[in-house]
């Protein structure tokens, strides 16, 4: 097996560390926070070093493939929910983020033809990369404004059945759960929006199938944002919205790679 397959393994397998005590912490409702960020972050760095060996032995980053993509994916929303949790008070993202990543990353390995090799380039367009990497990780912030909508219905249900105590300390105020999927769904637009305006450099046909579902799920969130800017919606509406609607750009990945 491949130095990046191994890392990458290994990564998962940090990462199924991670979901064990999330799924106790849910099935009790205890939780405890300062351990839940030492598999993260093994597999995190297990992630890069799987990344950075995977675009050493393909001569370019490593997006081009449904594997690929979704490792670089699962890689930017480790780095964004060490990024994130904390200023946006979702440090127990870790509980929700870590069995997503652990199935993207199963998936990766399992989905037929996984990590193919790539066609030789003679040049590295850096457009090309940027567009595609700004693409993958505004992607990643959809999938984490997702899991904090997931956190938010949590917190609802919560408070609904007067289920006061163990886990529901640990989460943070169910405003700044609203809050948080507003600000993840306008980084993600944001950092869409520089892909689809780098993508102008390239030249690229309006009919190719790839930017066609990127402009859908930009259109999609664009209107998810507008939605919350306005108020629409109630916030519980909001984090079904921020939660569902991941569904489509997920979809669009498999259809990118199939029609690209």
């Amino acid at each position: 097996m491949p130095l990046d397959r191994q890392l990458l393994l290994f990564s998962t397998l940090a990462f199924l560390v991670g979901v064990v005590p999330a799924a106790r912490a849910l099935l009790s409702g205890h939780w405890r926070p300062s351990r839940q960020w030492i598999p993260m972050l093994i597999g995190f760095i297990l992630q890069t070093g799987a990344v950075y060996y995977r675009g050493q032995a393909v001569g370019q980053c490593p997006m081009k493939s449904l594997s690929d993509i979704l490792v670089f994916i699962g890689w930017s929303i480790v780095l964004l929910y060490f990024l994130v949790g904390p200023p946006y008070r979702v440090s127990l993202l870790g509980i929700f983020t870590a069995p997503l990543v652990t199935a993207m990353q199963v998936l990766a390995f399992v989905i037929p033809d996984a990590f193919p090799d790539y066609a030789a380039k003679s040049k590295i367009d850096p457009y090309v990369e940027l567009h595609a990497a700004l693409a993958l990780v505004a992607y990643a912030a959809f999938a984490l404004a997702c899991i904090t909508g997931v956190m938010y219905l949590l917190q609802e249900r919560f408070l609904k059945k007067h289920h006061i105590g163990g886990l529901f300390y640990q989460l943070p105020p169910i405003q700044g759960l609203a809050k948080a999927i507003q600000k993840l769904v306008y980084l993600g637009l944001l950092l869409l929006s520089f892909s689809l305006v780098v993508s102008f450099k390239l030249n690229t046909p309006i009919s190719n199938p790839k930017l066609i579902f990127a402009w859908a799920v930009w259109v999609l969130y664009a209107l998810v944002g507008v939605i919350m800017w306005r108020q629409v919606l109630s916030p519980r509406q909001t984090a079904w919205l921020a939660a569902v609607g991941f569904v489509i750009p997920f979809i669009s990945l498999w259809l990118m790679t199939t029609h690209g």
